[in-house]
This record gives structure tokens, C-alpha cells and sequence, in this order.
């Protein structure tokens, strides 16, 4: 399996994930500078999806943070370890997770 094919099934997993929890999700052409939109009762989040955190890098990290300031969502690193899939809000740093 490439690591386009590795990456695109991450995606699909997050997406379903949030999917099940009723949201609305829009999986993002491209995958620039997000990978999902996922939209319900009014909240918005954007969500970038890495099948490793250390992916993302500082400008990465910076990049996610403007758009979380200009466009009032919430931006979730989403991220696989140990066969789980971690959520990490890019603003505060606070971690949720979620088996897969």
C-alpha cells in the first residue's frame, strides 16, 4: 500500500468517525490545508489528518492555528497511534481519542 492509500484510509476512518457522532462531513479536494470540514448544530471543524503527529510541523501547526482565528472553527489534528485514532485541538493542545 502507498502512503497516498495509507493516508486516504486514515482519512476515511476519521470521517466515518465523526460521521457516527452526526456530523456532516466534507472530505476536502486536495487536502490543502485541511482534509475534512465537519459541520453540525452550528459548529464547525476542521480537521488535518496525519498517521503521524510528528507530520505536521511547525508551519503545519501555524498554518491550522490562522485558519482556526479567521474562520471561528475548531481545529482538530487527527492521528493514529498504537491502532487508535487520537484528536488533538491545534489550539490548546487538549487530546481526545477514540478506538478504531
Amino acid at each position: 500500500m502507498t502512503k497516498y492509500e495509507k493516508g486516504r484510509r486514515f482519512e476515511y476512518q476519521v470521517r466515518d468517525f465523526f460521521r457516527e457522532h452526526g456530523f456532516l462531513v466534507i472530505r476536502a479536494a486536495q487536502s490543502k490545508p485541511i482534509d475534512l470540514v465537519c459541520l453540525k448544530d452550528g459548529k464547525s471543524i476542521l480537521v488535518e489528518c496525519k498517521t503521524n503527529r510528528k507530520a505536521l510541523g511547525r508551519h503545519g501547526k501555524e498554518e491550522l492555528l490562522k485558519m482556526s482565528e479567521s474562520s471561528q472553527a475548531i481545529v482538530i489534528l487527527a492521528y493514529k497511534e498504537k491502532r487508535q485514532i487520537k484528536l488533538l485541538n491545534v489550539k490548546n493542545n487538549d487530546p481526545y481519542s477514540v478506538s478504531f
